[in-house]
């Protein structure tokens, strides 16, 4: 009764997949009759395999190309074949491995993507050259009932936050979807199958062996033995859906499907646990231009980096994440034990028995106090170069600017530690933030606990 309840508000109507339909297929008859060296333009993707869920205005439509001609005319036939069917209406151009023209028609939003006409998955020339082996493979496999199932599923994790290719989530891509409903044959049976999964799960689809992975989920491409599906889910994600699955098990309901946003913390509550915790934050500008899966990956990485140096600078971090509006601003948030350190630091030197060594260290750079014996070695106090985290924050940004690669590396240098005050000040100019923020400091981001 549930899964019923939820299917009938994520299943797109009659009218919508009629429209869809007719989109689609006007914009393949506009390609195919322009001149070029494309072969064909087919409708790929999960709306085409009516496996979609309401509310989804996009439509993937790729133009493919022989192998024999060479890229630099493959992207310039791929970008002319998109701005033709949008004509004067709105378009971009988007980037992927290669430049594509995303636009909008008759009120969807359709991808036109060029891609190389491959029969098997070692010819590609591209990464999108899959996508109709993909679409081939499933259409064989899929049976009208895994339909709706996959649509599902697709909710359960979209509802956990848990879903979508993009690596700003690093979560279950929609092709995955598919495969396990395949696999497991339905929404119930699969989500029971994942309740139960164990770090390295390998899922195959054949007998092939292809290439041994290294990962917490294994899923090997059933059009492609040496490529794991599921190697942008992170472990965290991985262990999130794990424990949503638990829950879900245990007390089925619909907001696994439909996350609510949740309110941001009151000021009075903000107060209470600013009073609480030691938190520092550094906002950084969006580079501009930058594609999103890029930026994600690198503002990811920088703070793990950032996190490690503070605990070798002796401020221990309790939990760090990073926040982005993808447009303005990028802001890395850090919850450590303390914001001051002592100015000196004790250095502990070689056994008093080993007189070379410990002449050196006696010589060596200058002690505020000491040295003196302790335990049978030799101790003395130096001053700290950085003893508040805010100092450490702000020189760590401007020297490892000089080390990241752009576009991070441009923004880095400027980049402006917030206080508890300015950290405040954010939290009640933007909403979106104040929900991060106040998600950051409940620690609490698993909303089906």
């Amino acid at each position: 009764m549930l899964l019923e309840k939820v299917l009938k508000k994520i299943k797109p109507t009659k009218t919508e997949l009629e429209a869809e339909k007719k989109t689609a297929k006007e914009v393949i008859t506009k390609i195919k009759q322009m001149p070029g060296s494309h072969i064909k333009a087919e409708w790929l993707g999960s709306s085409a395999r009516n496996t979609h869920l309401k509310g989804d205005k996009d439509i993937d439509i790729f133009v493919l190309y022989p192998l024999n001609i060479s890229r630099k005319q493959f992207e310039k036939e791929g970008l002319n074949a998109g701005k033709k069917v949008f004509q004067k209406g709105s378009w971009e151009k988007k980037f992927s491995e290669h430049p594509y023209i995303r636009g909008t028609f008759k009120g969807f939003e359709v991808d036109v993507v060029p891609g190389y006409v491959v029969k098997k998955s070692s010819e590609r020339l591209s990464a999108v050259d899959r996508s109709p082996l993909h679409h081939a493979w499933l259409k064989k496999h899929q049976k009208t009932k895994h339909k709706d199932e996959t649509r599902l599923l697709k909710a359960f994790l979209k509802g956990i936050d848990a879903y979508g290719a993009k690596l700003k989530f690093n979560s279950v891509p929609g092709y995955l979807t598919e495969l396990l409903i395949i696999k497991y044959g339905s929404f119930n049976k699969t989500i029971k199958q994942i309740s139960k999964w164990k770090k390295e799960k390998i899922i195959k689809f054949n007998s092939k062996k292809g290439k041994k992975f290294s990962h917490h989920l294994i899923v090997i491409d059933p059009t492609d033995e040496n490529r794991n599906v599921a190697a942008a889910l992170s472990f965290h994600q991985f262990n999130r859906i794990i424990a949503a699955a638990n829950a879900f098990l245990e007390k089925p309901s619909e907001k696994f499907f439909f996350r609510e946003k949740r309110k941001p913390l009151t000021l009075k509550q903000l107060n209470k646990f600013l009073k609480l915790k030691n938190v520092l934050g550094v906002k950084i500008s969006y580079p501009k231009k930058a594609l999103t899966d890029i930026i994600y990956g690198q503002i990811k990485r920088f703070s793990k980096k950032t996190a490690k140096q503070i605990k070798l600078n002796d401020f221990e971090t309790n939990y760090f994440d990073v926040w982005t509006d993808e447009q303005k601003t990028i802001i890395f948030v850090f919850e450590l034990t303390a914001l001051e350190l002592e100015k000196v630091k004790k250095h502990f030197g070689p056994k008093i028995t080993q007189k070379k060594h410990s002449e050196a260290f006696k010589k060596g750079k200058k002690f505020v106090s000491g040295p003196w014996i302790e335990k049978g070695k030799w101790v003395g106090e130096r001053k700290r170069k950085f003893w508040q985290a805010k100092t450490f924050l702000k020189n760590f940004f401007e020297t490892e600017s000089r080390k990241e690669r752009k576009p991070l590396k441009n923004v880095l240098k400027k980049g402006k530690v917030l206080e508890k005050k300015q950290l405040k000040k954010m939290f009640k100019k933007d909403i979106e933030f104040a929900r991060f923020f106040s998600r950051f400091l409940k620690a609490k981001k698993e909303f089906f606990e």
